[in-house]
């Protein structure tokens, strides 16, 4: 009994040893397991704290109080200080105190948000700036109390608020001063035109006496060829501001390209009998009709030609050729001239350069001709380059075109017939400038014109509007606006009436037909003209 006893004890013993070691041997894989999250715990801190201080936005982590609880190093370098300072610092306390409230109402409100809430405000960094930032506000994750915050440096954006504000600025001012500049280039060409007129309407008027001998005729073709060209400087700076602002307008109406050229070939023949040019028409495109206008298409024919003409050799030569490339129409202008080198070809169609030799007497001029010629160019959706084999060499200008179909019928020509037998125009003529109201008289008398000059609108307004058929009036008088007088005779009865201006832009030629009247006619005034124009209206 005894033996059985001890029997069952050492059972028992051995039992309980081997449960022993079996709860030692549990608990030592659970030790291992605890300390392998141990570590993986540590390296999770490890990285995440690694990650939060390399992290590119600056981060802080607040209690629900508002107190930081950590900040990375990139929200240490934008507050401008430590750690061991910041830690344990109520955020508050490095806003800027008028926006604390601020701070207050977006923490409590982050609490409970179910998404990230933003606000803005500015910090006091320890270099005593104010830093503007936005604060990205994460609530607390359920059971958690800490807040997470990204921090925005707003200093670049305001940066660039205040960049755009200058530029807009500087907008501003250029435009200002663009537009004191339109103004100006306006009013010169007005003063600069006004004197040119009585010049030009005497010159062409005394062209037409039969009787006068040709010494004197010769002086007076002189006499209008320069101011002429004087008025084509005025015009040249007006296009090319035009063109500057997008406020040049082209008419569109089928125009023959051949007929264009050879108009513009007649403008120049005295200037190619002068240096004895030989010219070369070559014009064999079978399809020579273009969707443009008239006027400023031939206006580019004459800059290339007076080009030509002007760096050619006397006893040189121009060509003008045409031909076809499919649905399109090349215009070639060349001449064997002084040429143009390479370098100089890049800046040959830039406003104020002159491509060619500078110290040539030749090369006088304003450098406007080309830069116009491209603007009128793409306003026709047409191309041009220029070419030269080099200095001394020639150039040669191509422009290419769209062309159109021919049509049916040929636009009218305009044509001038005198005032119908029988008949007197009585004309009121409003003109402040004295010699062009005495040489326009003079002639429209002489043109069989009964005429009456007033030279002020406050004189002119007290005519009676039955005393005169026609109202020829300057806009720009002393004492108001002819487009005034215009509207107020209009009040009186019907009117008709030719304006005189300085100002020749589309939007001056506007006012005027708005004003009520049937013609602009831009200063300085061809005698001729002025007597189509006339006829005109008494048609």
């Amino acid at each position: 009994m005894a033996e059985d006893a001890k029997d069952v004890a050492l059972r028992t013993l051995l039992g309980e040893v081997a449960r022993l070691r079996a709860v030692e041997e549990r608990l030592r894989t659970e030790n291992e397991h605890l300390l392998d999250t141990q570590r993986a715990l540590e390296e999770n801190r490890d990285r995440y704290s690694a990650l939060f201080d390399s992290a590119p936005a600056p981060w802080l982590t607040l209690d629900r109080l508002g107190t930081i609880q950590d900040l990375n190093l990139m929200a240490l370098t934008l507050m401008g200080a430590d750690r061991p300072r910041l830690v344990g610092t109520p955020l508050t306390a490095l806003v800027f105190p008028a926006d604390r409230r601020r701070l207050l109402d977006h923490l409590l409100s982050s609490q409970t948000a179910s998404l990230p809430l933003d606000c803005e405000l500015r910090l006091a960094t320890g270099d005593a700036s104010l830093v503007p930032v936005r604060l990205s506000t994460r609530g607390a994750a359920p059971g958690g109390e800490n807040l997470m915050v990204v921090l925005t440096d707003l200093r670049e954006r305001e940066a660039e608020a205040a960049e755009r504000e200058r530029l807009t600025e500087a907008e501003r001012e250029a435009r200002a001063a663009n537009e004191a500049k339109d103004q100006f280039i306006a009013m010169l060409s007005h003063e600069l035109r006004t004197p040119l007129t009585p010049v030009l309407a005497a010159a062409s008027a005394l062209a037409e006496f039969p009787e006068l001998p040709l010494e004197v005729r010769e002086t007076l073709a002189i006499v209008q060829r320069n101011v002429v060209t004087e008025a084509q400087l005025i015009d040249d700076l007006l296009d090319l501001a035009r063109i500057a602002h997008g406020k040049l307008r082209v008419e569109r109406h089928p125009v023959d390209i051949h007929q264009v050229a050879r108009a513009a070939l007649e403008t120049v023949t005295e200037e190619i009998a002068h240096k004895q040019l030989q010219v070369v028409t070559e014009l064999t495109a079978r399809r020579y009709w273009v969707s443009g206008d008239a006027t400023r298409l031939q206006q580019v024919f004459w800059n290339l030609l007076r080009n030509a003409i002007k760096f050619n050799n006397e006893g040189g030569q121009i060509a003008i050729r045409t031909w076809n490339s499919a649905e399109r129409l090349l215009i070639e202008i060349s001449d064997t001239g002084r040429g143009i080198d390479a370098a100089t070809l890049t800046r040959l169609f830039e406003p104020f350069e002159q491509a060619y030799d500078e110290n040539a007497a030749s090369a006088k001029g304003l450098g406007l001709g080309l830069p116009i010629t491209r603007g009128l160019l793409d306003q026709h959706e047409a191309t041009i380059v220029a070419d030269s084999r080099g200095l001394g060499k020639g150039a040669r200008f191509v422009i290419d075109i769209d062309t159109i179909a021919a049509p049916t019928a040929r636009p009218p020509q305009r044509t001038t017939t005198p005032p119908p037998p029988g008949k007197t125009t009585r004309i009121l003529l409003v003109e402040d400038h004295e010699d062009t109201a005495e040489i326009f008289e003079r002639m429209l008398r002489h043109g069989g014109y009964e005429v009456r000059v007033e030279n002020s609108l406050e004189s002119a307004l007290s005519v009676d509007r039955e005393a005169f058929d026609l109202l020829l009036s300057d806009v720009g008088l002393a004492d108001g606006s002819g487009l005034d007088l215009m509207r107020a005779m209009r009040k009186k009865g019907k009117v008709k009436g030719i304006a005189l201006s300085g100002y020749g832009t589309d939007e001056d030629v506007r006012a005027s037909k708005d004003a009520g009247f049937a013609a602009h006619l831009t200063k300085p005034v061809n005698f001729g003209d002025l007597l189509a124009a006339i006829a005109a209206l008494d048609r």
